[in-house]
Parts: C-alpha cells; structure tokens; sequence
C-alpha cells in the first residue's frame, strides 16, 4: 500500500494519502510490511486496475468489473492496495453521485469502513473538495460519523465542524450542527392546516437557529417548510424504500423518479424480491473493454499486476471450489 500511495510527493491528494499511511502504521506498527492480515470469508477484493479506472472516471470498467459477478456481492469489495477504500468510498471522492446511488440500492454498506476505521462521511469530511450534494446523499442513507472503528463523540464533531467552516464549507458545516441535519425523515406531527403532510417524507436542508427548526424540503413536490424537530423522525432511505431509484442499462446510468413513496415502492416490489440488479453488458464490446483495461494497467504501470487481459487467458481453465477460506500472505500474523 505505502508503495501505490506515497510514491509521488507532488501528488495534490499527498497529504491525504500520508495520513492514511501514518494511521496505518499506528495500528499495525512501522515494520507492518509482510503482516498478514486476515479479512472476513465473505471479503471480496477490489482489483487495484478497477480502482484506479474509476477514479479516473471510467465508469465502463468498473460496471465491466461488476457485471462479472453478482452486483449485490461485489459492491462492498475493497481495495487493500489501496488502503481498503469501497467504491462507495470512491463514488463519494470523485462526486459520482448516481454511482453511490446505485451501489446504495444494490446493499452497499453506507458506513463501510476503510483501513483506518473511518466511514465514508468521515473520509470525505478530511478531503479538500468538499460539496454539500455528497455529505447531503450519505446523511439521507443513515451515513454516521465513525472515526478509528467508533462513534464520533460530540466533542469529535464539533472540532471537525470548526475545521470544515474554517474551510468556507458552511453548508455542510450547517448539516453537522443538529441532530437532523441532511436527514432524510417522515413528518410525524405538522400544522392543523396541514394534516396533508403526516407520513410524507422530506429531506432536512438546514437547522434554523434562530427559530429552533428545521428547514426541510419535500420529496416529490420539492416544497420548503419550516418544521419543529418533533415535528420529524428520521427514516433513512434504504433498498426498498429509497425514494427514487437508479438503474444500469448498458454501462449507463438511468435515474428514475417517482411522484410518491408509495409508488416508488410498488415499482421496487415490482422488480422482485430475489432479482439480482445486473450491469448489462454488451457481449461484444467486452473483448474491446478488457482490452482498455489492459491498456490502463500498461499507462499507470501496473502492467504486472493481475487484471482483466490476464484473467481472459485463463478463463477456460476450472475455477476451483470456493473453500471458504480466508487469504494469507507470509509474515506476522494480525487480525483485522
């Protein structure tokens, strides 16, 4: 991992990557290189070409990479080349929102946790380019603040809002000062002239300080409203009630919305409860994809690892059984 991630010090994301490195080391030690670390049996490694190609943007090799598997059993791989990061994690870094969105819908774990113990929202709160739409989707999902493995505490909290505002980020800075802020909630109680309301949902886009109440707007007619907090209870978007929904046809990226959560869950039920979501892919532009993958792995120099073209040639050999096993390389020995 230090190879991939410290290896250009001009790199803008350097610092980033020095302190995933430095947190590393503190749980491992300095000498951690050749520790085998032991992953769960059901851990599915996300190949460091994949990786790479999405942060580059190319999307087509990750939905090829995905469409190889079933989607809900890949979405929660890590890359362990590249400090354990997700592709929600990933998703979330380059701004990929529909991204998240799908992988979010197919069981993507909202607070996946890389190496360090951080969660997505607390990963994408240290970055540099921060915009409200990212932390907003997370929040909107049930995404929690975890740093090393726990709970932000409070305290915590209100040190990494300073540090965001300190960066001009006062929206977001906002988001994290109220206990509902970027929620996405039912309305439990509203105005006797609005008993319309009751049992709708929206999305919390500010705390009102002033007037101690939330600024929400509503899902499906985008109204604004002022609301009391005991006006509102959380209900996070989950799988089958997600409010909207986004799906993959031919590598592409589709958004579908809906005009109320009812009908957004009849369209969900509709797909069928054991219906794997697929990436479609084109038969015949697969030899050309893996071919760019391959050629991607040349450009960034990692023409000795293990990708697509390689897997190609061998593709006709038995796969073995799956012994359920968990994989081992040499050295000291370290659960993770």
């Amino acid at each position: 991992m230090n190879k991939y991630l410290m290896r250009n010090t001009s790199d803008p994301d350097y610092e980033e990557h020095a302190r995933w490195v430095k947190q590393f080391e503190a749980e491992y030690g300095e000498d951690w290189d050749g520790t085998m670390i032991e992953y769960d049996n059901d851990f599915v490694d996300l190949p460091l070409y994949v990786a790479k190609a999405f942060g580059r943007g190319n999307l087509r090799a990750v939905f090829q990479w995905l469409g190889k598997g079933k989607v809900r059993e890949r979405v929660n791989a890590k890359c362990k080349e590249g400090g354990n990061l997700g592709l929600l994690s990933l998703a979330a870094m380059n701004q990929h929102h529909d991204m998240m969105s799908y992988l979010l819908l197919n069981g993507a774990d909202v607070n996946i946790l890389n190496f360090g113990g951080d969660s997505v929202l607390t990963t994408w709160c240290f970055g540099k380019d921060n915009c409200s739409e990212t932390p907003k989707l997370l929040l909107s999902w049930g995404a929690e603040h975890i740093e090393s493995g726990k709970q932000m505490t409070k305290k915590l909290k209100l040190a990494l809002r300073h540090e965001i505002s300190a960066k001009g980020h006062f929206e977001i800075a906002n988001l994290m000062s109220s206990e509902l802020g970027g929620r996405r909630c039912e309305i439990v109680s509203a105005p006797n002239t609005r008993d319309d309301l009751v049992g709708k949902t929206c999305v919390v886009e500010e705390y009102v300080k002033i007037s101690d109440q939330y600024k929400v707007t509503m899902e499906f007619t985008n109204e604004v409203l002022l609301l009391d907090a005991n006006s509102l209870k959380r209900r996070d978007r989950t799988p089958q009630d997600p409010g909207y929904y986004v799906e993959c046809k031919n590598n592409r990226l589709t958004r579908r919305d809906f005009k109320s959560s009812d009908e957004c869950r009849a369209f969900i039920a509709s797909l069928g409860s054991d219906e794997e979501e697929s990436s479609e892919v084109d038969p015949g532009a697969e030899a050309k994809a893996e071919q760019a993958a391959a050629d991607l792995l040349s450009e960034l120099g990692l023409g000795d690892l293990e990708g697509p073209s390689s897997r190609s040639a061998l593709k006709m050999e038995k796969e073995p059984a799956a012994s359920g096993k968990k994989k081992k390389r040499g050295g000291k020995k370290k659960r993770r």
